[in-house]
């Protein structure tokens, strides 16, 4: 995978950009706040520091077991009483120290759930991952046109950067739901006929998602899904 380093110093003045707005506008009124965001990026980022340095040292890799959606509700449970500033901080912090990681490992293989480098592994949790909630949080303060921008950028950078299908199908995915809310659903296919053979286990995600329910008489729709 091309250009991981660049990928991930955008995506830190993405962020930093993020927060300069953040502080001085109100928090959607439901979902998450800006600083339990950033909260929770931190502590996936420190969960990948943690695996990394047990690699560099020749210990096995200790990723994170049992139900992901659990796991969250746990640590989400620290996120009581932290700031934006100070959850921002610490997330803008771990990701210097994964940057430093790279810099130091390089892009040596690594098995990270579905990611098999260092690189990967880093721009699953570092760069789409947070790009992801930044767009769901501008979704939910109605900025539908920054949202989607977000997205459409990930798309294109991914693609620019080669990433292998685990990346590039999930990234693609995100796209096809706004496809079919500007009812361009020939697009919408056509990325999901693209994406489903990279995600394999985004089938059944798919096949309940409401945001496609106008393409579930289709004949193509029918065949992914189905197949």
């Amino acid at each position: 995978m091309k250009d991981v380093l660049p990928l991930l110093k955008a995506q830190q003045e993405t962020e930093r950009a993020f927060l300069a707005e953040a502080e001085v506008k109100p928090d959607p009124p439901e979902g998450w706040s800006a600083a339990m965001m950033f909260f929770h990026i931190a502590k996936w980022r420190e969960h990948l520091w943690d695996a990394l340095a047990g690699a560099s040292e020749g210990r096995p890799v200790d990723a994170p077991t049992g139900s992901i959606d659990e796991l969250n509700d746990r640590e989400m449970q620290g996120a009581a009483g932290v700031s934006l500033a100070e959850a921002a901080a610490h997330s803008d912090a771990t990701l210097i120290s994964l940057i430093a990681m790279l810099e130091t490992m390089g892009d040596v293989p690594f098995d990270w759930y579905a990611a098999a480098t260092v690189g990967e592994a880093m721009v699953r949790n570092s760069y789409v991952h947070p790009r992801n909630h930044i767009a769901d949080h501008y979704r939910r303060e109605g900025d539908e046109a920054r949202s989607q921008q977000l997205l459409e950028e990930s798309a294109s950078e991914m693609r620019h950067a080669e990433a292998p299908g685990h990346i590039l199908g999930g990234v693609l995915y995100n796209l096809v739901g706004m496809r079919v809310a500007e009812d361009r659903l020939d697009e919408a296919l056509s990325l999901l006929e693209e994406a489903l053979p990279m995600r394999p286990d985004l089938k059944a995600t798919a096949a309940a998602d409401p945001d496609l329910d106008s393409l579930r008489d289709a004949p193509r729709f029918r065949a992914l899904i189905e197949g």
